[in-house]
């Protein structure tokens, strides 16, 4: 409903786990270290819990989009199933044939496809989560499952998500078993203050947002009071308080706009005052709504402001280079390979600053769209273009990306040089960058041939995801490198190269300057 009315792609604040809007906070950034390294050597058992709300199922949705095309996936979201029907549950999700009735044959033919994925090199996950409605019956039939193994490795990896509840249930003598299989474990908490304001901001940047919908502190210190940190929780008050300043027409989050949204998630209708401050700013709006309508076409063109003007004066290549040579004599301090003392002062607080501050820079504004990406560090140096970057704290507005290290702009427009180990420490695994989408939906998979498949050859040999040589046909070599690309950049890892992965390797495709 106010999507359009804020400039929105989407609602930023759906309570649907969508992979797209993680935000790596310090613990779940931690939680998904835990997962990865379970999975990656093997350990069999791993058990992650949180309140609800505090994004268990976004970050399972989110490692599973990460892991590499060798690895075969299981996601189980609701185990309120018999033992006989989680099995097959779990069968059908590895595409195995799960319409058997014998709790044997389906554990047979598991087995069966776990030792081929292990000596095709490949691995095997299943996530179940909401565990703490299983039955203790049930939850001993997983048990089972992880004694599928040879004699040096477990042959699943199985990650056990749920509520706080689920530690206690699985503490009880009746599921020691079980408990005493758990090798790796990990509470996800609760946002801190400045975590909440992050994550505001970045899920406002990923649904298309310019940095013109303000959240106040006095609001934010409301959110963070009803919310205690939980991300469904922020996302409610924050769609309902969006839906409130849409009925104002503002966009200026403050402090009674929350507080009418707390009410209104609380049920609290009643107040004859609730109504008037609802009702008499949305008939405001609707005039006023018709009365642009009808007087835009008699508007001159001179008086439209444009979204953003870039000021390439403010910040110029030249400048760029002048500010930081003068600082060791005409070369830079990650040339020199000197131990630069690292200041905090680069980071821009907001994301409308950054904004502004990506827009000045050359080739910082490259068309109306916004590609958000989840780049492994590893991937970051080869980004051809300027982009914003979650950081601890605030954001980076980053000009440069070389190998060893990176170069930012700062709030007062000062450029600083931070060596890429530093930078990485603080970096949370999100960037935006600035392009235009093609017009033409273009999307190619499989079978496909042509110029179009060999240029994404190009790219992706160029980049180190593809042996072969380019042929101009899109086969299994070409989609396994496509994966592992979109892997890398936090994509959906589909193998299909649509409109974003195809605007991803334009800007990989490019030559350094």
């Amino acid at each position: 409903m106010f999507e359009r009315y804020f400039g929105l792609k989407e609602n930023p604040f759906n309570l649907t786990p969508d992979p797209q809007y993680l935000f790596l906070s310090d613990v779940h950034k931690e939680a998904l270290s835990h997962l990865r390294y379970g999975i990656e050597q093997k350990k069999g058992f791993v058990l992650v819990t949180g309140e609800v709300g505090t994004g268990k199922t976004t970050l399972c949705r989110a490692l599973l989009g990460m892991l590499g095309s060798n690895t075969k996936t299981a996601l189980i979201l609701n185990p309120s199933l018999s033992d006989l029907e989680l099995l097959q549950s779990i069968n059908q999700e590895f595409g195995l044939q799960a319409e058997l009735s014998s709790k044997k044959a389906l554990l047979d033919e598991l087995n069966a496809f776990l030792l081929e994925v292990k000596f095709t090199g490949g691995n095997a996950v299943l996530i179940i989560d909401e565990c703490q409605n299983m039955d203790a019956h049930v939850l001993e039939q997983v048990r089972m499952l992880s004694n599928l193994e040879t004699e040096k490795e477990k042959l699943l990896q199985i990650i056990m998500v749920g509520q706080p509840e689920l530690a206690g249930m699985l503490a009880s003598s009746s599921l020691k078993q079980i408990n005493d299989r758990i090798v790796l474990r990990y509470a996800i908490g609760p946002l801190s203050r400045d975590e909440t304001r992050d994550y505001i901001a970045h899920r406002l940047m990923v649904s298309g947002s310019h940095g013109d919908i303000r959240f106040t502190r006095s609001a934010l210190r409301r959110i963070m009071g009803f919310s205690s940190g939980l991300p469904r929780r922020i996302n409610a008050v924050c769609e309902r308080a969006l839906l409130i300043a849409y009925l104002k027409g503002t966009r200026k989050i403050d402090a009674p706009i929350i507080q009418t949204a707390v009410r209104e998630l609380r049920g609290e209708y009643a107040s004859p005052a609730f109504w008037r401050a609802i009702l008499m700013p949305a008939g405001v709006l609707a005039v006023a709504m018709i009365a642009v309508a009808f007087l835009w076409p008699m508007l001159p063109t001179g008086i439209i402001p444009s979204r953003v003007t870039p000021v390439a004066e403010t910040i110029s290549p030249a400048a760029i280079l002048t500010q930081t040579a003068t600082t060791t004599g005409g070369v830079s301090p990650a040339a020199q390979g000197e131990n630069v003392p690292i200041r905090r002062d680069w980071i821009v607080p907001g994301y409308q600053t950054a904004l502004e501050l990506l827009y000045q820079i050359p080739e910082g504004l490259r068309g109306p769209d916004d590609l958000n990406l989840h780049p492994t560090p590893e991937s970051l140096r080869h980004m051809d273009r300027p982009f914003i970057a979650s950081v601890a704290g605030g954001y980076g507005v980053v000009s440069v990306c070389e190998g060893d290290y990176v170069r930012v702009v700062g709030p007062s427009r000062g450029v600083f040089e931070i060596p890429m180990d530093v930078f990485v420490q603080l970096y949370k695994w999100n960037i935006m960058v600035s392009y235009t989408r093609s017009l033409e939906t273009r999307i190619l998979r499989l079978a496909d041939e042509g110029d179009e498949v060999r240029l994404i050859q190009v790219v992706l040999a160029k980049k180190g995801y593809l042996t072969i040589e380019p042929d101009g046909v899109y086969g299994v070599e070409t989609a396994a490198g496509v994966e592992r690309l979109q892997e890398d950049y936090g994509l959906r890892r589909d193998g299909i190269v649509g409109p974003e992965t195809l605007a991803l390797m334009g800007m990989l495709g490019r030559e350094r300057p």
